[in-house]
């Protein structure tokens, strides 16, 4: 075989490698051909976030990368005009390429005390060892070390000490150098059922 006719099959044989590279690329979303991340806006959000450009803002940093996102329609018992109507529930999540990433929900109930609703919280999110901040009567997130949930309960009617429990869950932990926008998220959940629980109470308000 001449030199000529082996430098002809090696080029070959390059070509095809590369053409294959290119094409798994392409079909897998890796570099040279990754997507753009995708992003969330105000007008996409549901009523767990109200209208936030902040809150899209959070999101757009907190999310891990997806090509595109989508934000589910709001899910939940919204509670009525009554006092003595204690039901409250709502519920949405972000997906982003076919899978969720991000979970915001809120039900009405009272504990025994801050612990105890710690406990349940954790329970619902594998969550491990929360760290206050300060945000309605109690909140707290999972440390930066496994930074996964971020809850806030928020008083609400008098009737039972009925409460507000508001939880944002990650799918995969976040950055630690996302804790405050973590936090901040979950604030902006919180006060948005708050207004939409119809509460009479101020969200800080301490226990009786």
């Amino acid at each position: 075989m001449t030199s000529r006719k082996r430098g002809t099959i090696a080029l070959a044989v390059c070509l095809v490698l590369v053409a294959a590279w290119a094409a798994i690329s392409y079909a897998t979303n890796t570099p040279p051909f990754k997507k753009p991340k995708g992003t969330v806006e105000a007008a996409d959000l549901c009523p767990s976030w109200g209208d936030s450009q902040e809150a899209a803002d959070l999101l757009n940093r907190l999310l891990p990368y997806g090509a595109e996102y989508r934000v589910s329609l709001e899910e939940g018992t919204p509670r009525g005009g009554g006092e003595t109507d204690l039901r409250h529930t709502s519920s949405c999540s972000v997906s982003g390429d076919g899978r969720r990433m991000l979970l915001v929900r809120t039900e009405m109930a009272s504990w025994s005390g801050e612990k105890a609703w710690q406990d349940e919280v954790l329970g619902n999110t594998d969550g491990r060892e929360p760290t206050a901040f300060d945000a309605g009567r109690w909140a707290f997130t999972t440390t930066p070390e496994n930074l996964r949930a971020g809850a806030v309960f928020s008083a609400c009617l008098q009737p039972e000490d009925a409460g507000l429990s508001t939880t944002v869950q990650l799918s995969a932990p976040a950055p630690a150098d996302r804790l405050d926008d973590l936090r901040r998220l979950t604030e902006l959940a919180a006060e948005a059922a708050h207004e939409a629980a119809r509460c009479t109470l101020p969200a800080d308000t301490p226990r009786p």
